[in-house]
């Protein structure tokens, strides 16, 4: 989708200390200053109900006393007295934090209470320096990225704008400021935990490389494997979760007698119709079919009509066509609040340390966005760029796990086509010292935090529910009984239908009597 950040200009200037101190004086007073209490206020409508702060940072921390960045950061306290601290990191690279804290935040307060959240801006995205360029405009329209043409243009936007100084919006500079942050919020003998989400993860990786010993357990959520997993692979990603979720359709009987005992040949064989031109009157083309199948498969609830919406497809009654053209006209209608997100900092982060190497041809990207059912043409729509992107150099950590005693939390659901569970397994090969734990979700997607329901009252995420045991005492096994209280997966959903079908359709499959 497009998701553009506002623009953060950059609070630039040289620290300097007047008088006759001289360098070591200037030393004292920065050391001081980096390790004077953060000024707290209340937070903008985005962060209702939170404190937020905007701390100025290194643009380069290996020059601290030359260009400053501002980071923003904002906080929910649980109000308990000396309560544990949890930074959350979000994923990406791009994310901002603020769609986690909007839709979220509650969620995670209820599973820990007398928990500390603390939501920090990765640098270049929302109100950290957010980097952005004309084309993600603020009413751009929800489901669209950045077109390939559009693309040389932004480059150029970024390049007059930032020039050399580009390549501190790295993943370095960013653990640099999350150990900065914490190192001034906490107080003494405060535990801290962090929460790496998807990119997050990688993230705490590398806050680990540098800051082995300030958290007190860190918590990873849908694990980005150093080394084993580059962006550059996105679009061949899905089929092979979304094969696996169609095996479980194979074995529920109602979703059998719509998509035959093999779902998955169903789906490719529907595809091959629609891009002979098949129902074209409901207004899917080949790519938006395989777009649509990507970004519905991601979520718990929603898999179900990566399915439903190929059946509906083939069959092409009317009811179908008005059923697909209502849930194209809301899948893709226009929002203006896109969280701070930075198209920018993603490419940025990813073509210079999360892309293979050799790095792929523009011809190879786009042909495995064409190759595939499912597909979110990540990297289709940035061949051409991905040739001319400035990169920096990337850190010898890129391809490193960080050696660390930590306590450590990691999970990752078995269908997640974002960060396979097989290379998320590579973690469980490289910690296994005592409390470090590696644990499964059956069946589950991307983000176990907030995408693992179970039957339990209120239906909690099994996910938080395990973080949160884990946050209570990090030296205990985590407590995963919740695993037994799963829900099963779904395969219809009539409040998910009336929403993205419209008011007469109850069902993902079947049409109303009169629709």
């Amino acid at each position: 989708m497009r998701r553009s950040a506002r623009t953060g200009l950059l609070a630039a200037g040289v620290f300097a200390v007047m008088g006759s101190g001289g360098p070591a004086l200037a030393g004292e007073v920065a050391e001081q200053r980096a390790r004077a209490p953060i000024e707290w206020s209340l937070c903008p409508e985005s962060y209702a109900g939170a404190e937020c702060a905007t701390v100025e940072m290194p643009l380069d921390h290996h020059r601290p006393h030359g260009e400053k960045l501002p980071v923003f950061v904002a906080r929910l306290r649980s109000g308990a007295p000396h309560a544990p601290q949890l930074w959350f990191l979000d994923g990406g690279p791009g994310g901002s934090g603020r769609m986690v804290y909007l839709g979220q935040a509650a969620r995670l307060a209820a599973a820990m209470p007398g928990v500390d959240l603390y939501f920090p801006a990765h640098r270049g995205t929302g109100d950290s320096s957010g980097l952005t360029c004309a084309g993600e405009l603020p009413d751009s329209p929800r489901g669209a990225e950045l077109s390939e043409d559009e693309w040389p243009q932004c480059l150029a936007e970024v390049r007059a704008q930032w020039g050399d100084r580009l390549e501190h919006f790295n993943v370095t500079q960013a653990a640099r400021d999350l150990g900065t942050l914490i190192e001034r919020v906490r107080e003494k003998d405060q535990p801290v935990f962090v929460y790496g989400l998807s990119y997050g993860t990688y993230w705490a990786w590398r806050y680990l490389e540098l800051f082995p010993h300030q958290a007190d357990g860190v918590i990873q959520d849908s694990v980005l494997a150093p080394g084993e997993r580059f962006l550059s692979y996105m679009d061949a990603w899905y089929d092979d979760a979304a094969r696996g979720y169609a095996a479980l359709c194979g074995q529920d009987a109602a979703c059998v007698a719509r998509m035959g005992p093999d779902p998955w040949a169903r789906v490719r064989a529907i595809a091959a119709k629609v891009e002979q031109g098949h129902c074209a009157e409901a207004g899917f083309t080949r790519a938006m079919l395989r777009r649509t199948l990507a970004g519905l498969f991601t979520t718990w609830r929603l898999r179900l009509f990566s399915l439903a919406i190929p059946y509906r497809l083939e069959r092409c009654a009317p009811a179908d066509v008005q059923a697909l053209r209502y849930f194209a006209s809301f899948y893709f209608e226009p929002s203006t609040d896109l969280y701070g997100f930075s198209q920018v900092l993603e490419a940025h982060i990813a073509f210079s340390e999360l892309w293979e190497s050799p790095a792929p041809s523009p011809a190879t990207l786009r042909q495995r966005a064409e190759d595939a059912l499912f597909s979110p043409d990540w990297g289709l729509e940035r061949a051409g760029i991905s040739t001319l992107w400035p990169k920096y150099p990337a850190s010898r950590y890129a391809t490193e796990w960080p050696k660390v005693k930590v306590p450590l939390l990691m999970m990752n659901g078995t269908l997640d086509p974002m960060t396979r569970y097989e290379t998320a397994l590579v973690a469980a090969a490289h910690y296994r010292a005592p409390d470090q734990t590696f644990v499964t979700f059956p069946h589950v997607g991307h983000s176990v935090g907030f995408n693992s329901p179970t039957t339990l009252p209120g239906s909690p995420n099994c996910g938080l529910l395990v973080a949160a045991s884990f946050v209570s005492n990090p030296h205990a096994p985590p407590d995963t009984s919740c695993l037994e209280a799963m829900q099963p997966v779904p395969f219809e959903n009539a409040s998910q239908a009336r929403r993205f079908f419209g008011r007469p359709f109850v069902s993902a499959w079947d049409n109303p009597a009169v629709p």
